[in-house]
């Protein structure tokens, strides 16, 4: 945080940074919660992850009005107006992770109601990656952390990979015996639901950086891949 003259300015900052952490947590809690569901087979935790999105929508439409709120008052320029636009888009990118957590429990209601697959703790693994690269986004953007931010923007290949070689298990288990059938196709979605957590994950940390270091890495993968095809 920078001082500024106008302490309502610095107010409003806080203010936003702090809805912002708050929207953070909860989003966190709700894909904690369904995973938990899916792997406890709990009913209550899912139906909890379902409902809490519910918060998470209304903090989000806040920080929009928050944001556009201090844009139109106070015209911040340099970091302070990177900071507001980027927490706009932490803040979205939020509300989809929370959706994704509010489906993983729909999906963990449907398999609750099945026999218990042996495959299901094959998902842990890709779970927990997951959310190892959820909480280093959210730190590198708590903490200002571009070269934190950038690490763990590398690191969503590995979820890519985990989530590929996922869906490749239970294809085999599939194969095995049509009762497998119903059970491993909602771990399937579960585990891409996962990979889109990632995807959201690393555009929070890109929006760290564009915060910290005034740099738009989005697209930059694509962009290079048709720069190589050019040259070719």
């Amino acid at each position: 945080m920078h001082d500024h003259i106008l302490s309502t300015f610095d107010r409003s900052l806080a203010q936003l940074r702090d809805k912002l952490l708050v929207m953070a947590s909860i989003t966190r809690k709700n894909l904690d919660g369904a995973m938990r569901g899916l792997l406890q087979r709990d009913l209550a935790l899912c139906n909890e992850s379902i409902a809490a999105d519910e918060e998470v929508n209304e903090l989000n439409k806040a920080i929009d009005h928050l944001g556009m709120d201090i844009l139109v008052k106070f015209q911040p320029a340099a970091h302070d107006l990177r900071e507001v636009m980027g927490s706009i888009r932490v803040a979205s990118n939020l509300e989809r992770i929370s959706d994704q957590a509010g489906s993983i429990a729909k999906r963990a209601r449907h398999l609750n109601q099945l026999p218990e697959l042996p495959e299901l703790n094959q998902i842990q693994p890709l779970c927990e990656l997951c959310m190892q690269n959820l909480d280093a986004a959210i730190a590198a953007f708590r903490d200002g952390d571009s070269a934190q931010a950038e690490a763990t923007r590398a690191k969503d290949k590995e979820l890519d990979a985990a989530e590929k070689a996922f869906g490749r298990e239970m294809l085999d288990s599939m194969e095995e015996g049509r009762q497998k059938l119903e059970g491993c196709l909602h771990l399937i979605f579960v585990a891409r639901m996962l990979e889109r957590v990632g995807d959201h994950g690393k555009n929070i940390c890109e929006d760290t950086i564009f915060i910290e270091d005034a740099k738009d890495i989005r697209f930059r993968k694509n962009k290079r891949l048709r720069q190589d095809a050019s040259a070719s």
